[in-house]
């Protein structure tokens, strides 16, 4: 088969971008992410990736919640309403408080995860968000 222009987009990889101030859980989750076979995009705050994501494609944003300069419901907020209502959107936090996290959802996150939490798990919600 010849390989067209859609042949080409069909195979390349996903981009993930991962929104994380802890240095350890940002590398963790880098590793094991790009294992599942995806290119990685990491940034320590919101501020820089907002940058990013304003001006590259992606195809799923996994963010914390508590970060330094712009949190990650200000960074949901931001992607939703300039740059994409559609794309996925991971929120990740410690926090069990049922108000913080109704609201991530009503701003537009498709998804929630507690930390911690397996590797394993992480690996199936992201192929179901990015298919």
């Amino acid at each position: 088969m010849a390989m067209t222009k859609d042949n080409l987009n069909l195979n390349a990889k996903k981009t993930i971008v991962i929104v994380e101030d802890n240095d350890m859980l940002s590398k963790v989750l880098e590793y094991r992410i790009k294992k599942d076979g995806f290119q990685v995009e990491v940034f320590d705050n919101g501020e820089a990736a907002i940058e990013y994501l304003s001006s590259n494609p992606f195809d799923l944003l996994i963010t914390d919640l508590y970060m330094p300069f712009i949190n990650g419901s200000e960074l949901i907020q931001h992607v939703r309403d300039k740059i994409s209502a559609d794309v996925p959107i991971m929120a990740i936090s410690s926090t069990h408080e049922e108000d913080i996290i109704a609201n991530i959802f009503n701003i537009g996150a498709n998804d929630f995860i507690v930390k911690p939490f397996r590797a394993g798990e992480l690996s199936v919600r992201i192929k179901r968000l990015v298919k």
